[in-house]
């Protein structure tokens, strides 16, 4: 389950959560599924939740997802115990252990799961325990592993992604599910104490400026250090990290998982991305002249744009203009481009005309503040987070993280703060006389 993540900040309020869980559940089980994107720090929230516990003399037992071929999870979950064993201290476990992994090798599937149920039942008997499950959604049947660990009133936390549609909303998951944790993007404070306290204030800036609304996905921001890091991009200079060629564009780490999603949906994406990044932004109108000047059928340009709006990596307003979720997404499309072959065809930043769209900044993206929106800016003025926004507003946490994303991507601000700085500017965090007003 460790994936270099050692800390966890800004989670005091879901550690709470948890360990409220496993008193509340330790007689029936208990079932709590954390939801975020990739990267918000599901992982780190579990691991730092563990070590409390395994500190308190609680027992865990870990797994990883699940792999090709391992339906149930079975799999993962030997994987897990073998390597927590010492934890639990019970020697009937290895045997039940063994039997499951013969039951499993012979293709046992109902034998499997009566083992399955026989391995939690030894934990579950032992007081007390805790199984994590991350990427459950990995595993393509979770439910026999879900009921087997929960039967014998184990707490079980199960980590889920939301990203493109991959966890429902509703459904058998969450309608067995005790509780369910959202996890949504950490304050600028939480995220600066977790990027560290030896970077210079100027490094912080260009972190903000570059990630946008992927500031606060603690997984985004580690991974972006430890990639700035390994390129050289960090130099000590009177103990204080600074950033080398400071002009220069940050760039998401290559294994991020926005890059993933482009790959996954082709080299086209690739090659519109960018475009987009040289440009700016697309225009809706301007794709018939892109797809000729890439070689490419216009409706396979148009189903390409669609999936990366729908995957998250573009940001689409309401004239049909998308533009990069981030600048650092923009930057690595840019250098994705600058190193395929000419000779291929494939666009070269720097040498597609910027005939295509034109780049909206700030002033030139018409915009219009609505009720909702000047409500969600006020709020944040006074500090609180999505989730009391949603709150407040009675809206979802989700929801309102969607109002943020477009009034940064059309206001062309790149923070809370100078988005609250932008609306204190146009009049709009006094007086309801504004309210509804298009943005001067």
């Amino acid at each position: 389950m460790s994936r270099g993540h050692s800390l966890i900040e800004g989670r005091d309020g879901s550690l709470a959560v948890l360990r409220s869980a496993l008193r509340s559940g330790a007689q029936r089980g208990h079932l709590v599924v954390v939801r975020g994107p990739a990267g918000i720090g599901k992982t780190a929230l579990l691991e730092a939740a563990a070590r409390r516990w395994g500190s308190q003399g609680v027992p865990v037992a870990r797994v990883d997802g699940g792999t090709a071929g391992d339906r149930c999870g079975v799999d993962a979950v030997v994987r897990g115990l073998r390597e927590d064993f010492d934890r639990f201290g019970d020697a009937g476990l290895i045997d039940a252990i063994n039997a499951l992994v013969r039951c499993n090798r012979r293709g046992l599937g109902a034998g499997a799961v009566t083992e399955l149920h026989r391995v939690f039942g030894r934990i579950g008997g032992l007081g007390p325990a805790v199984v994590l499950i991350d990427d459950l959604l990995d595993i393509e049947d979770p439910e026999p592993l879900l009921l087997a660990a929960r039967r014998p009133g184990c707490l079980v936390v199960a980590a889920v992604r939301t990203d493109a549609g991959t966890t429902p909303t509703s459904g058998p998951l969450l309608d067995v599910a005790d509780e369910v944790l959202d996890l949504g993007p950490l304050d600028a404070e939480e995220a600066a104490t977790v990027a560290g306290d030896d970077l210079d204030d100027s490094v912080h800036q260009a972190l903000r400026a570059a990630l946008g609304p992927l500031h606060g996905n603690p997984g985004t921001l580690l991974a972006t250090l430890e990639a700035l890091r390994e390129r050289g991009r960090l130099v000590d200079v009177d103990g204080r990290l600074h950033l080398a060629e400071p002009d220069a564009p940050i760039a998401l780490p290559d294994d991020h998982d926005l890059l993933r999603r482009m790959r996954r949906i082709g080299a086209l994406a690739s090659r519109l991305l960018a475009v987009v990044a040289t440009s700016g932004v697309l225009e809706v109108d301007d794709l018939a002249r892109v797809a000729d000047e890439l070689g490419e059928d216009l409706a396979a340009c148009g189903r390409t744009l669609d999936r990366l709006v729908e995957e998250g990596l573009l940001v689409v307003d309401g004239w049909g203009r998308s533009w990069c979720v981030c600048e650092a997404l923009a930057a690595s499309a840019s250098s994705a481009a600058r190193r395929r072959r000419a000779g291929e065809g494939d666009v070269l930043v720097g040498t597609f005309p910027k005939t295509v769209g034109a780049t909206v900044d700030s002033a030139s993206r018409p915009r219009t503040w609505s009720v909702t929106d000047r409500h969600i800016v006020e709020l944040v003025a006074a500090g609180l987070t999505n989730r009391r926004i949603g709150t407040e507003l009675g809206l979802s946490e989700k929801t309102v993280e969607g109002h943020l994303t477009r009034l940064f991507a059309e206001s062309g601000c790149r923070s809370r703060v100078e988005l609250v700085a932008q609306a204190s500017l146009e009049g709009l965090l006094g007086g309801a006389a504004e309210l509804g007003r298009p943005a001067a």
